[in-house]
């Protein structure tokens, strides 16, 4: 039976790349996700890396900064190529046994990488109140994430 990865990685990557440009005050919100972070398995992975590229699409969507407008080109293409493969993919995306990566995670963190770049470039144009970092780190998290 393949050995189990925790916490996801890919809610790990997110939290580790979120921190890094968070301003301190942000900062203290994310901490207190440590817990919930550490209860999170790669089970749905898969589904938190294309709730990070939708989020992404509609942040660079909703910005009036036409900078972001390469972003929303980007990620609808990377999109139509998902929804394209979707059956194919479903093959590619089985973790390799007692490794817990699969040969599809390279591709789920440039999604998520897509999400921070759009935070960052919000953060910087609009200030952070008005960037829902958080609000995508609670829908990835599901029914681990800390109840207000």
């Amino acid at each position: 039976m393949p050995e189990e990865k925790s916490p996801s990685p890919i809610i790990s990557y997110y939290v580790r790349e979120i921190g890094s440009i968070l301003p301190a005050a942000e900062m203290e919100k994310l901490d207190n996700y440590a817990p919930s972070v550490a209860k999170t398995t790669h089970h749905g992975d898969l589904k938190r890396a294309r709730q990070s590229s939708e989020w992404a699409v509609q942040m660079a969507e909703r910005s009036s900064d036409s900078r972001l407008s390469h972003f929303v080109k980007h990620l609808e293409e990377i999109r139509k190529l998902e929804k394209d493969s979707v059956f194919g993919a479903e093959f590619g995306f089985m973790r390799v046994s007692g490794t817990g990566v699969g040969p599809g995670e390279d591709i789920e963190i440039q999604w998520v990488d897509d999400a921070v770049a759009i935070a960052k470039a919000e953060g910087q144009r609009a200030g952070w109140d008005s960037v829902p970092w958080e609000d995508l780190l609670k829908e990835m998290l599901g029914d681990v994430a800390p109840k207000e």
